[in-house]
């Protein structure tokens, strides 16, 4: 059963929300620009889109819950997850995969008490800024749809020119519109890099109950999009461990993506790789260089979810 999100009584929509067209997908998308670039979207404007729809929100250091209306909590996460200055159509395309998330996994914290956690499990929130309240306020009561239900979506911070296929990451997540999709708009990135010993990477791997001496790294095998599958670890047992495992045990923001090559210089490993994150449905990074080349919203978010549409949440089953 999927969950849906609580509803509290609302006041009745204000004239400027009764401009806002209340029509399916990318009609109100177009229709809504000319409305953002006049009018300044307040917080009040955002309760009264989220039409009683509020998120309980768990933060992870002090344990606090703070329940807020859904549309404030979407231009948050806009906030805390898009690049700065994100161009306009990208930070819309965030804000509809921002609410779907949030939609699809509206409990996912019940057993503590909330629904969403404001870390890296969830989404991370930040203070809204005029332009993410826009663009929340903009898509206001959308998410993405597959056959006639809210989409289990998710994005990442930067592909690296190649999206992943869920289920490498996830088993159970087999999703039709969660497959490696090539993104163009990646040519001209540099590459990152990371050396470490493999004293340094026994040490980092010792978590995950390895038991030996490390005298060498290989990478066993790759999957569709090009990512490292296995790890192959000369000296251990047990001597093969998972890509996304290997890196989350070296850090995962030491090891950027598992779209890496290695080197190996004496008793050093050179990791090189392209992307951070583990490059699963949008690309934060490459939806804002698609919308800077003028792509709309509902093609950017058509391009790395193939075969969604962009619907009203009351439309879909299970909603209100």
């Amino acid at each position: 059963m999927r969950h849906v999100l609580r509803t509290v009584p609302t006041r009745a929509p204000s004239a400027l929300l009764l401009v806002l067209p209340l029509l399916a997908a990318t009609s109100a998308l177009v229709a809504t620009r000319s409305i953002r670039a006049q009018v300044a979207i307040s917080d009040a404007d955002l309760e009264r889109a989220s039409e009683g729809r509020v998120i309980a929100l768990g933060n992870v250091s002090s344990g606090r819950v703070t329940t807020i209306p859904l549309e404030m909590y979407v231009a948050r996460v806009v906030a805390g997850e898009a690049e700065p200055a994100a161009p306009e159509a990208s930070q819309q395309a965030l804000a509809i995969a921002i609410r779907t998330f949030a939609t699809a996994n509206g409990r996912r914290h019940a057993r503590d008490g909330f629904d969403l956690c404001d870390g890296t499990h969830c989404q991370v929130p930040r203070n809204a800024t005029a332009a993410t309240r826009q663009a929340a306020f903009a898509t206001a009561g959308h998410v993405l749809a597959f056959e006639g239900a809210v989409a289990d979506v998710y994005y990442s911070a930067n592909c690296g020119g190649q999206t992943e296929t869920a289920t490498e990451v996830w088993p159970r997540a087999s999703y039709p519109y969660l497959r490696s999709v090539p993104d163009d708009v990646h040519e001209d990135e540099p590459s990152w890099t990371l050396e470490r010993t493999l004293t340094q990477i026994q040490q980092a791997l010792e978590r995950a109950n390895v038991t030996g001496r490390l005298t060498g790294v290989e990478i066993a095998s790759r999957n569709d999009s090009g990512r490292v599958s296995r790890i192959r670890l000369v000296g251990l047992q047990p001597e093969l461990m998972a890509g996304d495992a290997f890196r989350a045990a070296l850090g995962t923001t030491s090891i950027r993506s598992t779209a890496f090559t290695l080197d190996r210089l004496g008793d050093v490993v050179r990791f090189t790789g392209r992307g951070y994150g583990h490059g699963i449905g949008m690309c934060v990074v490459g939806a804002g260089r698609r919308a800077r080349r003028g792509e709309s919203a509902d093609s950017i978010l058509t391009t790395y979810y193939p075969g969604v549409r962009i619907t009203p949440i009351a439309m879909l089953t299970g909603s209100r």
